[in-house]
């Protein structure tokens, strides 16, 4: 019983052996699953980098990287396409990874009487990838091989986002704070400010943030406000509506006390009496508690 329980170990492994293990794998930078490019500068080039990994050195086509028009990718080229790079079978091994590039104006949906820039369309395309390789028990035949591929996602984006909504503008001390709500599809605001159709100030911020706050004005002055929202491809929407706003100086404890000759205020000038007197009080207090506590 122990011979035959030998051989059929032994053919387990090896068919196990036999099986060839790949990959052909895609990456766009900072690992991102989609880019979305605007439709300024058509010549802007994006990048990713392939990687293509197996256990044998046999393929049974070239390495094909390219653009098609859609949401899926087939195992070769089909329709209307942009090959980006292709490899040789016989270069495949000895250049397993690599970087490939390509511009927006390379994208198949710029053919025939379509160029790009388009204006206000939105598109999808995949970044495609794919190798076949030997099948059979052994990993060597070509003709029972399968594909392996891989695909990311690219998007022109020439669609602005519609108009953040300004609902508030808070006058502050030589400064405005607004409150802006930006579209989902935002990913800064840009708050503009204005006075007798000059712009004074342009702030930008995250569209998370609901409060920006813009400084460096002047009190008593009355400023135009209003926002745009940006998208992640650079598009900018039209301007929120325009709301009026004045700084105003803070007058706190201190602008008081100065106004009136460091005396002070409340008609008492004992300590008890007086905000000083109450403040002197309160720190003597706090030391003396703080005295006990150390005893």
């Amino acid at each position: 019983m122990r011979l035959p329980l030998i051989v059929l170990t032994t053919l387990c492994a090896s068919t196990a052996l036999g099986q060839t293990v790949a990959s052909i794998t895609l990456t766009l930078p900072n690992n991102e699953t989609s880019i979305r490019v605007g439709r300024e500068p058509c010549d802007r080039t994006q990048s990713a980098t392939y990687t293509y990994t197996s256990t044998t050195t046999v393929v049974c086509s070239d390495l094909r990287i390219w653009l098609v028009q859609g949401s899926s990718c087939s195992d070769e080229p089909t329709g209307t396409y942009k090959m980006v790079k292709q490899i040789s079978q016989g270069d495949v091994v000895n250049q397993p990874t690599g970087s490939i590039s390509f511009t927006v104006s390379q994208l198949p949906g710029f053919t025939g009487s379509v160029s790009c820039p388009a204006a206000d369309r939105e598109d999808t395309y995949r970044l495609c990838a794919s190798i076949k390789l030997p099948g059979g028990s052994f990993g060597s035949e070509c003709g029972s091989g399968s594909f392996q591929r891989d695909d990311v996602e690219v998007v022109y984006d020439a669609k602005p986002p519609v108009a953040p909504t300004l609902s508030q503008v808070i006058a502050l001390d030589s400064a405005l704070s607004v409150i802006v709500t930006s579209p989902d599809d935002a990913e800064f605001v840009r708050v503009s400010v204005t006075r007798e159709g000059k712009e004074i100030k342009n702030v930008q911020k995250a569209a998370e943030q609901t409060a920006i706050r813009v400084e460096g004005l002047e009190n008593g002055v009355t400023y135009q406000v209003s926002a745009r929202a940006v998208d992640e491809a650079s598009n900018e929407s039209v301007s929120s509506e325009v709301k009026n706003g004045t700084p105003v100086p803070t007058r706190g404890f201190l602008d008081r006390y100065d106004e009136a000759g460091g005396q002070e205020m409340g008609g008492c000038g004992a300590a008890g009496g007086g905000v000083v007197g109450s403040l002197v009080l309160a720190v003597l207090g706090f030391w003396l508690s703080s005295r006990r506590n150390r005893s």
